[in-house]
């Protein structure tokens, strides 16, 4: 999809596999932007790269003029085909310092956040090549600037993107779907990334890693209004069900989704830790 002659979206499918035989069908946003040279911001996961390679054939361009790569943060679904990429086209991996860890050894990332079907995802480690702070700002072509926001939360190195001359603002996972996954590392941070998004006037075009890009700024306060309240209902509810200190594994998450009446797939590791996170 193209959202300027330059710069496109890039819809890229997968599945994550339960233990109990269950998939989950799920799909990534991709930026691809074709200046001089291509950037894309966010790999997918570890097939991905054959579909943006063959996207970027399409376009009349070839998958070696990729010289840049920025991960908006390090998990599977937005970290899965980096290595490969950068083994093919020998480009630049850029993350913010916070991400280095999970990014660079994804074995110590499966263990402390063991999303199911973890390797089926990713798997394979990528160098960082170059940091990325708040506010920077990272020539993509000769009138496209992309300016780095920290937005942390859904990750600690969470960051946003935005295209200053075209208006557009990429939030990746900063915005939570109303009843879909909990998945975040910390409430307060997110919400206070939230509050910074809504804030933001210096767009037109509001994209991220699983809705269709929104220009209506009616619906784009209603998307990220929802995605408050949606952690806010969490948040009352965490501090009821938590306050007892269960010993059983996953009751108080079990009771919180049960409360929510959201699916029974959500009772699990990373929820779990994303709810804890509202004690903190």
């Amino acid at each position: 999809m193209k959202l300027t002659s330059k710069i496109h979206l890039l819809k890229l499918p997968f599945e994550i596999h339960f233990p109990n035989g269950q998939k989950l069908p799920r799909f990534v946003n991709s930026i691809v932007v074709f200046g001089k040279e291509i950037t894309i911001i966010d790999s997918g996961v570890k097939e991905s790269y054959k579909l943006i390679f063959e996207y970027i054939e399409k376009n009349g361009r070839k998958p070696k003029e990729i010289k840049t790569l920025i991960l908006s943060h390090s998990h599977p679904d937005h970290i899965g085909s980096a290595a490969k990429i950068k083994e093919i086209t020998s480009c630049k991996v850029l993350a913010h310092f916070e991400e280095k860890e999970w990014i660079e050894h994804i074995d110590l990332q499966c263990k402390k956040r063991p999303v199911p079907g973890f390797y089926e995802l990713v798997d394979e480690s990528v160098k960082i090549s170059e940091f990325i702070e708040h506010n920077q700002i990272i020539k993509l072509d000769d009138d496209i600037n992309a300016r780095i926001i920290h937005a942390p939360g859904h990750s600690i190195g969470s960051i946003n993107i935005e295209f200053i001359e075209d208006k557009i603002l990429f939030t990746a996972d900063s915005i939570p779907l109303k009843n879909d996954i909990p998945n975040y590392d910390n409430y307060f941070d997110l919400i206070g990334s939230l509050v910074h998004i809504k804030l933001n006037s210096d767009y037109k075009l509001l994209v991220s890693s699983w809705a269709e890009p929104l220009s209506d700024k009616v619906k784009i306060e209603q998307l990220i209004t929802e995605g408050e309240n949606y952690l806010k209902k969490i948040d009352n509810l965490v501090n009821i069900y938590y306050s007892g200190g269960s010993e059983k594994p996953f009751e108080s998450c079990q009771k919180v989704i049960d409360d929510m009446q959201l699916s029974q797939l959500f009772v699990n590791s990373i929820v779990d830790k994303a709810f804890r996170s509202h004690l903190e």
